[in-house]
């Protein structure tokens, strides 16, 4: 049975992703602090510039955290809320031929 979005369920789960993505924004901060050290010590021992590491590692940076934004996603769905769950419902093809006509 389809459950009405109200702001109470809405703000469950916002809650349920938030917490969890703080987490994994740390991690990410973690994991690429770590990586861009070890390339930018490399790197620097080589004799490339700081601004040339800064261009290099930044986007490796970006890369991690886009890897990991999806661990708490995946953590949410099908998580039980108490009165609901989030779950994924594949739809008829009557529907999905309905859906690409509009």
């Amino acid at each position: 049975m389809e459950l009405e979005v109200t702001w109470k369920r809405a703000a469950k789960v916002w809650w349920a992703y938030l917490w969890r993505n703080i987490i994994a924004i740390i991690v990410a901060m973690i994991i690429g602090g770590v990586i861009g050290f070890i390339i930018g010590f490399i790197l620097a021992i080589v004799g490339v510039s700081s601004q040339t590491i800064q261009f290099i590692t930044a986007p490796i940076g970006m890369i991690i955290g886009l890897l990991i934004s999806i661990v708490p996603v995946k953590m949410i769905l099908a998580k039980d809320y108490g009165e609901f769950r989030l779950v994924l419902l594949q739809t008829n093809p009557a529907e999905q031929s309905l859906n690409k006509a509009n």
